[in-house]
């Protein structure tokens, strides 16, 4: 994986890297970055390219943003849209196609019930839609976790494992975590075979296992 932008002389992140410490130290610099990356991550152009091997790739589905990791969901729209999604082509397989069955027959006869019981005429989808069967369930991954490092552990398992996430990029993360913490995210994020990008707007101690990537305030590139 691997992931420049046309305006930088560096790859930010290359094959060979499990992170990078990306330091922005002009404000404005860091900004005019993360709102492009912003943009592209939603869907929108951008001068970012991410490529595996010779191959570019849609940067938009295979990167997860967290500017605020404060405000991660593990039951955001998209990862339940995609757990639905999921689960909906569980209940069409073998072991369970003929459960599936069995209960959209009970909702069924439960409609023509009420549809009796009301005296009303009514018509209604007759097969069975099992990603709003689990919406009106309330179906969710449970949340257990107290602690914010379990949380964010977590989570990055979850988008890598349902959204099939290969770069995540934090913002300032290292405002929130020590040393010892950073490590453990680096080590989730080895376990999990992708690639990660720490911007940062300022310099700290280096993180064992990654590069560092600086644009210092003269706008100089220091790798």
């Amino acid at each position: 994986m691997k992931m420049v932008h046309i305006e930088l002389d560096n790859a930010i992140i290359s094959n060979q890297d499990v992170f990078t410490e990306w330091i922005i130290e002009l404000p404005a610099v860091m900004m005019k970055y993360v709102q492009e990356l912003y943009h592209q991550c939603g869907g929108g152009e951008g001068r970012f390219v991410l490529s595996q091997g010779d191959k570019e790739i849609d940067l938009s589905k295979n990167i997860e943003l967290i500017m605020n990791p404060f405000m991660i969901e593990i039951n955001g729209r998209k990862i339940l849209n995609k757990l639905y999604s999921e689960l909906d082509k569980i209940s069409k397989t073998e072991t369970m196609y003929m459960q599936t069955l069995k209960i959209a027959r009970d909702i069924k006869e439960y409609i023509l019930s009420l549809e009796y019981e009301a005296d009303y005429s009514l018509e209604f989808e007759t097969e069975l839609d099992v990603p709003g069967l689990l919406k009106i369930a309330g179906v969710k991954y449970e949340e257990t976790e107290i602690d914010f490092l379990e949380k964010l552990i977590r989570y990055i398992k979850t988008i890598v494992r349902v959204l099939s996430i290969k770069v995540i990029v934090f913002i300032n993360l290292r405002s929130y975590l020590s040393e010892t913490q950073m490590q453990e995210v680096i080590k989730e994020i080895e376990y999990q075979e992708i690639q990660a990008i720490f911007m940062e707007n300022q310099e700290r101690v280096g993180l064992e296992g990654g590069k560092r990537y600086i644009i210092d305030k003269d706008q100089c590139e220091i790798y």
